[in-house]
């Protein structure tokens, strides 16, 4: 009898921590459930988040959001780290050239056009520098 006690208690205790390991799993995707939230392709596509009009002198942040094959948001912490260029550095100066969130120094007018790259995933955003 004693035998079979301790058995069941063992596998209780084996379904509650299996199930605790994947809540917290999903809690970390910044999901509170269990299953689903598996970034399994990596970063399918972007979109920049930033103002599209700006002055000489100002400097703007831009902030990368990425989104998985399902176009669910990404938001698992350093997931998201695309490559940033500006197709004009006269206009638009970027002070990084990697990471989630870059500034844009704005030195002259005209329209700068910023591209963030991750993988196959690659976004363009326009800034009006007046």
């Amino acid at each position: 009898m004693n035998k079979r006690i301790t058995g069941l208690v063992g596998l209780f205790l084996m379904i509650g921590f299996v199930a605790g390991c994947a809540m917290i799993a999903e809690k970390t995707r910044g999901k509170t459930g269990v299953g689903g939230g598996i970034i399994t392709g990596g970063v399918a596509s972007l979109s920049i988040k930033g103002p599209s009009q700006a002055t000489v002198g100002q400097t703007v942040t831009l902030t990368a959001e990425g989104y998985d094959e399902r176009s669910a948001s990404i938001k698992r912490p350093g997931a998201v780290k695309p490559t940033w260029k500006s197709d004009n550095s006269a206009i638009g100066a970027l002070q990084a050239s990697e990471g989630k969130t870059i500034t844009v120094q704005c030195l002259a007018p005209g329209v700068v056009y910023i591209s963030a790259t991750q993988g196959k995933a690659d976004t363009i955003h326009a800034i009006e520098v007046k």
